[in-house]
């Protein structure tokens, strides 16, 4: 699936090699690239009957919106002065034997429209899923490629944020103060 942002230029094609060489050198997500990642949220769909089920009947949602880690992120970077300009990418692993990287888009951290934050992950995550219950990644990734945001979907959901260990405790004391019940 293609995006209107969706990237086909020799941007992309670096960010492509760079995804390929050190995020998933052997298909899955393997980060040999930053310092560190930090797990924002994760949950087990093992236990659920269908996707639908698990969206109805799960038990731990997440504790933070769209617009949260959006502003989590955002927030990260000029914290640190690092450049919040990004891009989006969706990878999928067909029937968990071969990875294709099937987009890579621009993406706005300072999105005017604050109903569509980060529309293209979750769209991407629902609409180009991996085939034959392959697994599906997406994600952001800073230009410079000082930080990235990583979603992974299968038998379970993960969001990570990977950078420096600043940076990543950052984003996830941002994200999650005042959210805990």
């Amino acid at each position: 699936m293609r995006l209107a942002t969706a990237l086909d230029n020799e941007e992309s094609k670096e960010i492509r090699k760079w995804l390929e060489q050190y995020i998933f050198p052997n298909d899955f997500l393997e980060d040999n690239f930053f310092n560190t990642s930090t797990v924002l949220y994760s949950v087990d769909l093992n236990n659920h009957l269908t996707l639908f089920h698990s969206v109805v009947h799960n038990l731990k949602p997440a504790k933070f919106s769209p617009k949260d880690l959006n502003e989590s992120l955002l927030e990260g970077c000029r914290m640190f002065g690092i450049n919040e300009a990004c891009n989006y990418f969706n990878v999928n692993v067909h029937d968990n034997i071969s990875r294709v990287i099937e987009s890579i888009g621009t993406y706005s951290l300072k999105r005017q429209d604050k109903t569509s934050v980060l529309f293209p992950l979750y769209y991407l995550l629902t609409e180009n899923t991996a085939g034959e219950g392959g697994t599906s990644y997406t994600g952001l990734i800073g230009k410079d490629k000082e930080w990235m945001l990583s979603i992974e979907f299968e038998n379970e959901i993960i969001f990570k944020v990977h950078g420096n260990e600043k940076f990543c405790n950052f984003v996830k004391k941002l994200l999650l103060q005042n959210k805990e019940t």
